[in-house]
């Protein structure tokens, strides 16, 4: 048995006889005592074989295209997992140890000396006014998968020897399709000609088409969703470059003060509940036809708050104040885009 036939096949020709009617007809035949041919004249008080095997290929077809498409559909079944119930889900929150604060002020006033002062090493242009604030701003980062099994119709295209002139299937006689397969190189005009001509230059094939099949399929997809506390989405390298320093899990707020510091924590703006249905809107994939839905599951494998240093350095030189924002993961000067994550 080969895999769905979801194309009319090249070549399409009148359908053979089905069991029943060739048992039929050769009874007929050999009670008969005369020269009439019962194929021949079954074949004449029916319609055209070849549009009556491609209506009823069609229809399989067309019973399948009429399924709603999923679009139109809600997410049915049985439900599983954790991943439709954010209280289900537990969260694990950690922070990245961010630089001494020794090296952030002196990343923050080295930012600040022209190419000449740094020659000079000029290092008391810059004076810290004030204490230094240590600020974690949240990153969320959730991973999971959807998994669902589901009925549809399906129809196979089946392969017979040549030899083979009836099938029945499963109590059903089926019809048998000859199928033509022309040579590429050859003009089906002149392959045609050809064939009148020379039968051994022909490579018919038979087949029959079982159209009310029922399968039981899966459809799985899975998915990673990092954001900020405010919704954006972080890049591949934007993770790496907040992220990549050593973590430590952490249990409550005393876990984030830092020596030298004022300790400031933005809490995300985006909850935990608007964060899993954004991620079920990435990851949950439904199947485009269907007949019935038997379960959905969805599981969320990883679901991480995660505290990010961003390290604020009060400088002044003379009588201009300035605040310098250091990436307390690189320690370097924090980017405008990395900044703008968290606005």
């Amino acid at each position: 048995m080969s895999g769905s036939s979801d194309d009319i096949p090249e070549g399409f020709i009148p359908r053979l006889k089905g069991l029943d009617d060739v048992v039929r007809d050769l009874t007929m035949k050999a009670a008969s005592s005369d020269d009439s041919d019962p194929l021949k004249d079954r074949r004449s008080r029916d319609e055209d074989p070849a549009t009556l095997a491609l209506e009823e290929y069609l229809a399989s077809r067309l019973q399948q295209i009429g399924e709603v498409p999923n679009e139109l559909k809600e997410v049915k079944g049985l439900k599983t997992g954790n991943g439709w119930d954010a209280n289900h889900v537990v969260e694990q929150v950690f922070k990245i140890e961010p630089i001494s604060i020794k090296r952030a002020m002196e990343m923050a006033a080295a930012a600040n000396r022209s190419i000449t002062e740094r020659l000079r090493r000029r290092r008391k242009d810059f004076e810290l006014v004030g204490t230094p604030v240590v600020e974690f701003v949240a990153v969320w980062k959730v991973k999971g998968f959807h998994e669902c099994y589901y009925i549809r119709n399906g129809s196979y295209k089946v392969n017979v020897k040549n030899d083979v002139v009836a099938v029945e299937a499963e109590g059903r006689s089926r019809d048998l399709i000859l199928e033509r397969r022309h040579s590429r190189l050859i003009p089906a005009a002149i392959m045609d000609r050809l064939l009148r001509l020379s039968s051994f230059l022909s490579s018919d094939s038979k087949y029959f088409v079982l159209t009310d099949a029922l399968e039981l399929a899966v459809k799985d997809s899975e998915s990673e969703l990092v954001v900020s506390g405010t919704g954006r989405p972080l890049s591949m390298d934007d993770e790496a470059e907040l992220t990549s320093w050593k973590s430590k899990r952490i249990f409550d707020e005393a876990d984030l003060k830092v020596r030298g510091a004022k300790t400031q924590t933005r809490e995300p703006a985006l909850s935990k509940e608007m964060l899993l249905e954004q991620f079920r809107e990435r990851v949950i994939r439904m199947p485009e036809n269907f007949k019935e839905i038997l379960s959905n599951r969805l599981q969320i494998t990883e679901l991480k708050r995660i505290y990010v240093p961003l390290i604020k350095v009060p400088l002044q030189k003379g009588l201009v104040p300035r605040e310098v924002i250091i990436n307390g993961t690189t320690g370097e000067i924090a980017r405008p885009n990395v900044l703008a994550l968290f606005e």
